[in-house]
């Protein structure tokens, strides 16, 4: 098999992704924001097989998870994570070193980019960085994070958003934020349904995503909009959004008490986040103490966002895509020229 390897630096937790050529380059493309050339230790290291699982190796153990999808063996700090006898993960828990194995492409490609955003999401939470399920841009002079619950649309609004010249994005579906109240841009390919036009973008850019949960997605590759990444700390503002049965969006202010409360199922906890609980949780002491450690850390980085936070909102999004984009950019056009004053 070809072999290759890569080498990913996120916020200071680095990773290096070796095995399957295609795999590995492919993986690379999706993070290519955090692509490094360093020379150093890896905190992780994925090797990605397309090969037949060796099975063998789990010959008499006995389960100790169970999920839809999977089923969890453990042997002391070995970890074989089994998917339904197509895919095993055998994950060393001391070491963060994991062996993947399965002949189907993309379920290999699936379990690796899934492996990435739960070691490395655990990794950062404990240096401080801790994600948002939520999209987050910049448009005149602010920065947004807008959260809306899992399939209600925020890689489609963001995917309108960017059309307009004003708009720079920090993240489609995990922007970070850390114990300043600051966020820090987390660019990876956009997902977008299968029923989104994109015959305006060149086909190198996009590319199929199967899943096994929710579908086929379209992939827009993080080449096409490389060049509209926010990087600067800008004034913070904070929308939840709501589906509203109508053509007519609308944006009102709310009270920060509600948005704390979306941030703790967005954050906090974590929900819609690629945590992935069978490599997450471990089900010991010592990993309860550091979970419980991560819940202090994010609870009080999203106390001090709330607090530096400079307006909060509710975004209800129409039926009609369009309606939703233009009223978010004339609301917020008329709202940040009066601030600006």
């Amino acid at each position: 098999m070809e072999s290759t390897k890569k080498t990913l630096n996120f916020y200071g937790v680095t990773i290096s992704i070796c095995g399957y050529e295609e795999i590995v380059t492919k993986l690379f493309c999706d993070f290519a924001f955090f692509s490094s050339n360093e020379k150093t230790t890896e905190d992780i290291k994925l090797n990605i097989n397309l090969e037949n699982p060796p099975y063998d190796k789990i010959s008499g153990l006995i389960a100790t998870m169970y999920k839809t999808d999977c089923i969890v063996y453990d042997d002391k700090d070995l970890r074989y994570v089994d998917y339904n006898k197509k895919c095993l993960c055998i994950y060393n828990k001391k070491d963060l070193s994991a062996e993947l194995y399965s002949k189907d492409y993309d379920l290999l490609y699936e379990i690796s980019y899934l492996f990435i955003h739960s070691r490395i999401g655990e990794l950062l939470d404990l240096k401080g960085f801790h994600r948002i399920h939520s999209c987050a841009f910049s448009y005149n002079g602010f920065s947004y994070i807008l959260m809306l619950p899992q399939g209600a649309g925020k890689s489609t609004f963001l995917f309108d958003l960017i059309k307009s010249d004003k708009i720079k994005i920090i993240s489609d579906d995990t922007p970070v934020i850390n114990s300043k109240g600051k966020i820090l841009p987390f660019p990876i390919r956009i997902g977008l349904c299968n029923d989104i036009d994109t015959t305006d973008i060149k086909k190198e850019y996009i590319y199929n995503f199967k899943r096994r949960k929710f579908g086929d997605k379209k992939l827009l590759s993080y080449e096409y909009f490389k060049d509209k990444i926010e990087n600067k700390h800008l004034p913070i503002k904070i929308l939840y959004g709501q589906r509203i049965f109508s053509d007519c969006p609308k944006i009102k202010k709310t009270n920060k008490l509600i948005i704390f409360k979306e941030l703790i199922k967005n954050c906090i906890i974590g929900y819609g986040l690629p945590q992935v609980l069978e490599y997450f949780l471990s089900c010991n002491i010592k990993d309860i103490f550091i979970k419980t450690y991560i819940v202090l850390l994010r609870t009080y980085s999203c106390i001090i966002l709330l607090l530096k936070s400079k307006e909060t909102y509710c975004f209800y999004l129409s039926n009609n895509k369009k309606e939703n984009t233009k009223n978010f950019l004339t609301f917020f056009k008329g709202t940040n020229k009066n601030e600006n004053n």
